[in-house]
């Protein structure tokens, strides 16, 4: 588990960070979700062992261990002269694997095809999937993406989706931090919200859902009479009916009178709602560069 405790790191003139706690654990994806200099490119340099904090405590990160971590901070550190093949052999000799992980992780990301281009070559996407690649080898325990989707196509995105799976499943610890809140919700297990420097909430998706659920019904007419009999303001669609109760009550009600549920699913509140609870009292005013 990698766990940071009352973390802080100063600025010119304003924090960066600012007490900031929260634990990682194995085997879990962790989206960073925050406004533009709300902190979450900081906190992924912190984690990658890339900045030193002033104040707090950082345990756990592989780096302090003397292993590697993976980490995607955009495509800036490919050296444009170089092939996609040295690209990857120069990090496969950094972290000791050997030329056979290089042919590997160029299948994994899609870019055997084109092993000797130069990345000066490569389409945005292309040199996205590099930047993981290369970040992949070594088989690393925590693997950090800051804005990986920037330059994606949808097929591409599809792609990383998996690729976050994958590493979920083999018990990697996976942070990823995004703008693009409706595909984060679809990789994420915790959402991470930050704002000016602090982490103000620390949620799990799973867990994301409201006192509401949707039913799908036989007989629409006499479940709406029941549910209007109750006091309930339903939402209806077709046969899908909306209410602000919870899936075991309305399961509940559908029996009483009588009526088939053909289906019943809790609503959800999406990370972006979360995202827009939080800023309403938090993002007013952003102070971290």
């Amino acid at each position: 588990m990698i766990q940071l405790r009352d973390v802080g790191l100063r600025g010119h003139d304003r924090p960066r960070l600012q007490d900031v706690s929260v634990e990682l654990q194995p085997g879990r994806v962790y989206g960073l979700v925050g406004p533009n200099g709300a902190g979450k490119s900081t906190l992924l340099a912190v984690l990658a062992g890339l900045v030193r904090i002033d104040h707090g405590a950082l345990t756990g990160s592989p780096w302090q261990r003397g292993e590697a971590v993976g980490a995607v901070f955009g495509d800036g550190d490919l050296h444009r002269g170089r092939t996609v093949r040295e690209t990857l052999l120069l990090r496969a000799r950094f972290v000791g694997s050997d030329r056979s992980a290089v042919d590997e992780t160029a299948r994994r990301v899609g870019l055997h095809a084109v092993l000797g281009r130069r990345v000066r070559a490569l389409s945005l996407g292309m040199k996205v999937r590099l930047a993981i690649g290369v970040a992949l080898l070594g088989s690393p325990s925590l693997v950090l993406f800051d804005e990986p989707m920037n330059g994606l196509d949808p097929n591409g995105i599809g792609w990383l989706r998996a690729v976050v799976s994958d590493l979920r499943n083999a018990g990697v610890t996976v942070v990823v931090s995004s703008h693009l809140l409706g595909e984060l919700e679809t990789m994420i297990d915790v959402a991470v919200i930050v704002s000016q420097g602090r982490v103000v909430r620390v949620e799990p998706v799973v867990s994301v859902e409201t006192e509401a659920c949707e039913v799908r019904v036989g007989n629409a007419t006499d479940f709406l009479e029941a549910v209007a009999e109750r006091g309930i303001e339903p939402v209806v669609d077709g046969r899908v009916v909306h209410l602000p109760i919870s899936a075991a009550e309305a399961v509940r009600m559908a029996v009483e009178v009588g009526v088939d549920v053909l289906s019943v699913v809790p609503a959800r509140r999406s990370l972006q709602a979360l995202y827009d609870e939080v800023s309403t009292a938090e993002f007013e005013s952003e102070v971290v560069a």
